[in-house]
């Protein structure tokens, strides 16, 4: 028996580039995609005995022409004396031979089933010698007897071992080097107990798995796949000549990750953000049809054997590729970008993919290229026009979708800028508002007059529509300054809606009270009578406020709970208000004390169709929230209930990651760590795990806040960093010190002034949670 594994390593272990390596160790056998066939006649060619043979065919298949010409020169003279003189016996007698000989030896040539050298020769010279090679015009048996003579000469029936790089998977009618040739050759010689290796690419692994089962001496043994994430990326000389047509085509359906206007084609090398739908349109328009259909399983190899696709933290798609690569491919990739970008100009909305905000940034990105480059003012204000109507269409893309992290990486470069439009790095920010339509340009800007009419004018070039959708997306993501501007702005439209928003905005600062004075004065204003669903979107949000703000504003939030679901019952409005309701009168019964109602309320909350993924995994992690409370404060039950507890926060936190919610991904960690907690430190033996969970979750947590610069739950977090700490044995003393300059409250302060940084404040910090006296 012959032992065959399966290997993946592609993007760890590249094909060799020559076709045969023998070593001691065994043999090496790289079989190109495309000719194979070629390289491995090239390889017969270099063996003496195929070369014999070879020379020996074409003598035989010479003189094998010569001789019927010779009889037919014979009998041609023999009858024309016939026919010209006068006929003799012996003249008879040797044109009567000549023609029998002919027909014999055209009857043997015809039939015989032995001369298989000689008509083979012959078919090929018949065939004008056409490329053997490549399409096996010739009897694969012959090829192989020149194979297994190649095999001796090199010992395969010595060979203990054998790697067969892309042997690729069987094709009904057509001759395949591997599986016509050189697998029967390699079960024949081969002795028992050698091993066969086939490095197989991930899309090809089951077709030849299943073909593999089909031979008697081969033992196929379990898979072995060498593929991670991050490996080295394989290099261009493993790519079909289909497959580097296609890669062009893959870079112009990229925009750069770094800066969305800028051409992907400006540096050699890079990450880009890829969309995999602009793909498709372009290999519609610009590939042949073998490249179309190649491209699925070309998209597929890229994502598991090449790495040059893959998912990053906010799970957006990037493409990657080795600089020696990039750099071949540049000059093709840069003439078919300047043809695609022609064909925009025609009809610009040419490689859209409906729903597809990547697809729609890629178009971006080949205008912007456009505008930049162009010295026509006419073509560069037209550019603009067209570049702000996709622009808006992209922002209400992604808040339809829910694509939260492509908006985030968006907003990343756009509105992180500092003071006078600079970010941190030095980088100015604002890419996409220079090719929008202004009042006054940035040139126009040098004095402080005209800065001061370029910050009161941003974001003018959209509407109103445009500008809300804008507004929500900055808030979803956490982008807290960037969203307060355009609220304000808003605010000269639409006062009323602009100035809920705006309360929301102050407490997710940290400016509850103030946020909750604003909603007072918005609920006294007469003209929430004429619009329902504004005063309902008050009650609501002044309930949030008075549950953020203290204690004792709770009584007044029922209160604006009851007014906002009696509107509703008299007009009923979006899905959301109605989330919204349940979810906050279950706040308020947690913090009444009445669990049961107030999980059956968040229960309510998640039954409601229609609302968007946000507002669930809000519920999921309001529904830990609430479980973990009713479960200590259940002791014959904590187990059980901590387990419940555990995984809604569990599913609130995936939930969150898989949309990027920003804004309450923070609070959902909270949720998931205080959980771990609690579970460690009423299980002893889930003391460690538990305690390295919460850690992971903080550290996560904490990470996210930096990043959007939020304190929203950070003295939380920070203090359960400390626990954690302290309860996986290490020193806590500098954690604590951190949470306690994390801004508690006086509650929570009067909780900390009786910790001390040693077993017994550990021990009295653990008591003091699992007794809702901190962090509940």
């Amino acid at each position: 028996m012959i032992d065959v594994q399966l290997a993946d390593d592609w993007r760890i272990n590249p094909p060799p580039e020559p076709f045969a390596n023998f070593s001691p160790q065994g043999w090496v056998l790289s079989l190109p995609e495309e000719d194979a066939a070629r390289r491995l006649l090239g390889e017969l060619a270099k063996t003496p005995n195929a070369r014999l043979l070879s020379r020996l065919g074409m003598i035989l298949a010479v003189l094998a022409l010569l001789l019927p010409l010779s009889l037919f020169a014979v009998l041609g003279n023999g009858i024309y004396d016939l026919l010209v003189g006068e006929p003799s016996l012996r003249l008879m007698l040797v044109s009567g031979g000549a023609l029998l000989a002919y027909i014999v030896l055209a009857i043997i040539a015809a039939g015989s089933q032995r001369l298989s050298l000689l008509s083979q020769e012959l078919g090929a010279m018949v065939d004008n010698f056409r490329d053997m090679t490549s399409r096996f015009h010739l009897r694969p048996a012959r090829i192989k007897r020149l194979t297994r003579a190649w095999c001796r000469h090199h010992g395969l029936w010595q060979t203990r071992r054998v790697a067969i790089w892309n042997p690729g998977p069987p094709r009904e009618n057509t001759v395949q080097v591997f599986w016509d040739i050189l697998l029967p050759l390699f079960e024949e010689m081969l002795p028992d107990g050698s091993e066969l290796t086939l490095h197989v690419r991930a899309d090809e692994m089951p077709t030849v798995r299943a073909a593999l089962r089909q031979h008697a001496r081969l033992r196929l043994r379990e898979s072995v796949s060498r593929s991670t994430v991050g490996a080295a990326l394989t290099p261009g000389s493993a790519l079909a000549a289909a497959e580097r047509a296609l890669l062009c085509i893959m870079r112009i359906a990229a925009f750069p990750r770094d800066r969305i206007v800028a051409s992907p084609l400006a540096e050699a090398v890079g990450p880009c953000c890829f969309s995999e739908n602009a793909f498709a349109r372009l290999t519609r328009s610009f590939a042949s049809d073998a490249e179309q259909e190649a491209a699925p399983r070309f998209l597929a190899r890229c994502r598991s054997d090449y790495g040059y696709l893959d998912m990053d933290a906010g799970q957006i798609e990037i493409l990657r590729l080795p600089e020696p690569l990039a750099t071949e491919t540049w000059a093709d990739a840069s003439d078919l970008a300047a043809r695609m970008r022609q064909s925009l100009l025609s009809d610009p909305r040419r490689f859209l993919h409906e729903g597809d905000p990547a697809a729609l940034l890629c178009t971006l990105n080949a205008l912007a290229v456009l505008h930049d480059a162009s010295e026509d003012a006419p073509l560069r204000q037209n550019l603009k026009r067209q570049l702000k109507a996709l622009i808006g269409e992209t922002l209400l893309c992604l808040e339809e979708r829910e694509n939260y992290p492509l908006f985030t990486h968006i907003a990343r470069q756009e509105f992180t800028a500092g003071p006078n439009g600079v970010q941190p790095g030095g980088q100015p920010g604002g890419q996409l508002a220079r090719l929008l339509p202004r009042v006054i340009g940035e040139d126009d800007a040098a004095s402080a007059l005209g800065r001061e009419v370029l910050d009161l004018t941003r974001f003018n070039a959209f509407d109103a529509a445009t500008l809300l959708c804008l507004a929500r997306l900055l808030e979803i993501c956490g982008f807290y300054p960037a969203a307060s501007a355009v609220w304000l702005k808003l605010k000269n439209i639409d006062p009323l809606r602009a100035g809920i928003h705006l309360a929301r905005l102050c407490e997710r600062q940290g400016r509850a009270a103030e946020g909750l004075a604003g909603i007072g004065r918005l609920l006294a204003d007469n003209r929430l009578d004429q619009r329902p669903e504004i005063r309902v979107a008050a009650l609501l949000e002044g309930a949030w406020l008075c549950y953020s703000a203290t204690p004792e504003a709770l009584d007044q939030g029922w209160l604006w709970l009851d007014a906002a679901d009696d509107e509703l019952e008299r007009q009923p409005g979006e899905a959301q208000s109605h989330w919204r309701l349940h979810n906050y009168r279950a706040l308020y019964f947690d913090a009444a004390g009445r669990y049961a109602e107030a999980i059956a309320e968040h229960r309510l909350a998640l039954s409601i169709p229609g609302v968007r993924l946000k507002w669930y995994s809000g519920s999921l992690s309001n529904l830990a929230y609430v479980s973990r409370k009713a479960a200590l404060a259940a002791p014959g039950e904590v187990g059980q209930r901590l387990g419940a507890a555990l995984e809604y926060a569990e599913l609130a936190v995936k939930l969150k990651r898989r949309i990027a919610d920003k804004d309450e991904l923070p609070v959902a960690l909270h949720n998931l760590a205080l959980t771990h907690l609690c579970r460690a430190l009423t299980d002893k033996a889930a003391t460690a795990t538990a305690a390295a969970s919460a850690r992971a979750a903080c550290a996560e947590g904490l990470a996210i806040l930096d990043e959007i610069e939020s304190d929203k739950k950070r003295f939380a977090l920070c203090l359960e960093m400390a626990l954690a700490v302290g309860l996986s044995g290490e020193d806590w003393a500098t954690p604590l010190a951190t949470a306690c300059a994390a801004w508690p409250s006086e509650r929570e302060q009067v909780v900390l002034a009786r910790m001390t940084p040693d077993e017994t404040g550990l021990a009295a910090l653990g008591k003091a949670i699992l007794a809702l006296e901190i962090l509940d």
